[in-house]
């Protein structure tokens, strides 16, 4: 985000964007794994000071794009750890494509928005019209988000997915892995590195890049209507 200071209706947009991603996601995941361990009591429905991480913050900084803390979910609970963590991302990314509605509602058509890299969204875009400029950034900051709450690394919520798929009792191999990722906090260092560090001369992050394929095809869906 910090690349688009000197736009600040574009920083505005991401910033909102990042920030609702996070708290919608713990709202969501809370009430998911209320909801499916019957363990109500203790947990707040809302609870912003705890939904955000300082790490993912730095990302957000440096990539654009960041996450939150851990999914509330007990290492046991293996079904519902599987739903608690793929709840947030998913509607996040039902959030996004609602912000990219309003933006074509505003607009009448997204013709031509295919060309726009949801990486230079996330690094801040001028456009002549401010309020189109807010929402196109609110909706690349809140998919920039959803797509990175799903990346298979601690401490995203597609570790969770990926930790389910591994059945409850993994192998010592996945044991092994999940603890040098995890605990020596090695995870959180190729994230960093995967948004803020270019693949090439001029070219964007390695996780920026594939977040650019990914969305691709969602951007030219809404240009095409």
């Amino acid at each position: 985000m910090l690349f688009a200071l000197n736009k600040p209706v574009s920083f505005a947009g991401l910033l909102l964007g990042f920030v609702l991603a996070m708290v919608v996601r713990g709202v969501v995941q809370r009430a998911v794994f209320a909801r499916v361990s019957g363990r109500r009591a203790g947990l707040p429905v809302f609870d912003p000071k705890h939904d955000f991480d300082v790490y993912g913050i730095v990302g957000a900084a440096l990539g654009g794009t960041g996450w939150g803390r851990r999914a509330p979910v007990a290492y046991g609970d293996y079904a519902p750890r599987y739903r608690v963590a793929l709840s947030g991302p998913l509607v996040v990314l039902v959030l996004s494509q609602l912000a990219l509605a309003a933006c074509f509602a505003y607009t009448g058509s997204l013709a031509g928005f295919t060309a726009l890299a949801l990486s230079d969204t996330l690094h801040g875009l001028d456009f002549n019209d401010n309020v189109l400029q807010f929402l196109w950034a609110l909706a690349g900051s809140l998919l920039a988000a959803g797509l990175l709450m799903l990346v298979p690394l601690p401490p995203l919520d597609g570790w969770g997915v990926l930790a389910r798929r591994m059945g409850p009792r993994p192998s010592p191999g996945f044991a092994k892995a999940a603890h040098w990722l995890d605990d020596n906090h090695i995870g959180v260092v190729i994230l960093l590195i995967g948004l803020a560090l270019p693949i090439g001369g001029g070219a964007s992050a390695v996780l920026l890049f594939l977040f650019d394929l990914i969305s691709y095809p969602i951007f030219a869906l809404w240009s095409a209507l």
